[in-house]
């Protein structure tokens, strides 16, 4: 016979506080107080006899127990909202408002459109990728991914993992006149630069490359294209893990070492409280955070 699991309600407060390591940002999530969030966790502690979070400040830090607990959690509530929504009768034709930078956009939503349509037939996307940034609950979206590090205050923020960069070109570079065996080798190819962005700095220091010079070579404004350049082989590009999922796995774009580097930023999906008792914000919202627990 199974154990008896803990109250559902605990179980809601614990997965929210340990995706948002905070109190009372869970607490706006759910629309509940901040006492009422802390005495859920505690009756969830007691129920399993372990500690889930270890208090650091302001902030909470998971336990390695309620690490674990977390993960499942996260990914259980998502499937459940999932399939709650998949068998719900005929929801209402609903039109949702994404902001999502360009890139993003281009090669990380655009590609899996058909996916989110399939399982969302009654919400129609409009994506605006002409601004990095959009203002929630002004009309201007319903929903927004952004990217840095944050904080986002007055919202509902869920990270979409943790982003690793690492160089990546075009297969061909590998055995060409000029083949890369090891980070020596890229002083005698380009390296294409996102802006004024110090990728290529960050993954070199990461690695102990010493004797590369991170500034020389052409910078684009766009990292979409970028990234397009280096697929053409006109260059080895810094890549972020979720933008380049596909083109690694078709074999279009190739990592010519390893070795990556994390620099604290990403990319974050905001909501709102509010948006949130939505249908088709929760659908969408459930689907992105799906997609990424499937990818990663």
């Amino acid at each position: 016979m199974s154990a008896p699991l803990p109250p559902l309600n605990a179980l809601r407060a614990f997965e929210a506080a340990a995706r948002h390591g905070h109190m009372g940002r869970a607490a706006r999530e759910l629309g509940v107080t901040h006492g009422a969030v802390s005495r859920q966790v505690h009756l969830l502690e007691e129920h399993l006899g372990n500690r889930l979070f270890l208090r650091v400040g302001r902030g909470l830090e998971l336990t390695e127990r309620g690490r674990e607990l977390a993960e499942r959690a996260t990914r259980i509530f998502a499937d459940l909202a999932w399939a709650v929504d998949r068998v719900n009768a005929k929801p209402t034709a609903a039109t949702l408002l994404v902001g999502v930078p360009r890139a993003f956009s281009i090669r990380w939503l655009a590609p899996r459109l058909a996916g989110f349509s399939e399982a969302h037939p009654w919400i129609e996307l409009r994506v605006d990728s002409s601004r990095d940034e959009v203002e929630l609950g002004r009309g201007e979206a319903d929903v927004s991914i952004r990217f840095g590090e944050g904080p986002w205050p007055g919202v509902v923020v869920d990270a979409l993992g943790e982003e690793q960069l690492f160089p990546v070109c075009a297969p061909s570079l590998l055995h060409g006149g000029r083949p890369l065996r090891s980070v020596a080798d890229l002083a005698r190819h380009t390296l294409l630069h996102f802006a004024d962005t110090p990728d290529w700095a960050s993954w070199l220091k990461a690695v102990g490359a010493t004797d590369v010079d991170a500034t020389r070579g052409p910078r684009l404004s766009e990292l979409a294209a970028v990234l397009a350049a280096a697929e053409a082989g006109q260059g080895i590009a810094i890549a972020r893990s979720t933008l380049v999922q596909r083109e690694l796995q078709s074999g279009r774009l190739v990592r010519p070492f390893s070795g990556e580097a994390v620099d604290g930023r990403g990319y974050f999906l905001l909501t709102t409280t509010r948006g949130n008792r939505q249908p088709k914000v929760s659908a969408f919202r459930t689907w992105l955070l799906r997609q990424f627990g499937t990818a990663r």
